[in-house]
């Protein structure tokens, strides 16, 4: 495709006309068209390319109608690349997901949840619903900032470096693997997060079905009894 020798630049302004250029072209002709052109660069050998296809459908679902968008088939591109092996895609990705699930909506999140389940599935990826969930968590949303380049909610990985931000998402996206929490951070982001979701190592109950609200919309019955799992899950840990 003629844009990825642009998508390759490590230059932010051609990024930037870049993912200019894909909204215009979704302007013109629709979403749809211009991210099925796209999703196969997904498994394109260069990481600058895989993250910056995730970032357009992260741009384009913060410009456009969720109405205009096949968010399954959103979940099918965005998924995959939670696992990538390098941590900026994996960034993305998790940025990514976090929109999706808000166009889904509450009650609705089966499609994303069962990709999940999928990719989980397969040992060397457990850990990364919990991660997910505490993502989703947090309650924010990237941005598409003045450049129009996807500027990433929460966290940057700069202060993620410097452990000034944690959690298992975190956690996930520095190393791809999954790093159960410590007892002793009770007062930090990670523990409040996973207080709504506990690891799926630790509930097998938690299936697509059950996790189909986002964590913030669950009743407080339910928060409660995440809480008491996540406690009785701390103690089989320790």
């Amino acid at each position: 495709m003629f844009l990825i020798p642009r998508m390759l630049d490590p230059n932010m302004m051609v990024r930037r006309a870049v993912m200019l250029l894909a909204m215009r072209l979704m302007q013109a002709t629709s979403p749809v068209v211009v991210i099925n052109i796209l999703s196969d660069n997904i498994g394109h050998k260069n990481p600058r390319v895989r993250q910056l296809t995730v970032d357009i459908v992260t741009a384009a679902l913060l410009t456009h109608p969720r109405s205009d968008f096949d968010l399954p088939a959103l979940c099918g591109i965005a998924v995959p690349a939670l696992v990538d092996q390098k941590k900026s895609v994996r960034h993305a990705a998790m940025e990514c997901v976090a929109v999706i699930a808000q166009a889904l909506g509450a009650g609705k999140l089966h499609p994303l949840m069962s990709e999940i389940e999928l990719l989980e599935a397969e040992p060397r990826f457990e850990g990364v619903m919990a991660a997910v969930q505490v993502r989703l968590a947090r309650r924010q949303l990237p941005r598409v900032n003045d450049s129009g380049l996807v500027e990433y909610a929460v966290f940057a990985m700069s202060a993620a470096a410097r452990g000034t931000v944690t959690g298992v998402d975190i956690d996930w996206i520095k190393t791809g693997t999954y790093c159960p929490a410590s007892p002793a951070k009770s007062d930090s982001v990670e523990i409040k997060a996973h207080s709504i979701s506990p690891s799926s190592r630790c509930n097998a109950g938690m299936s697509a079905k059950s996790l189909s609200k986002l964590p913030w919309e669950k009743e407080a019955s339910e928060v409660c009894n995440y809480i008491m799992q996540y406690k009785t899950c701390l103690l089989f840990q320790s």
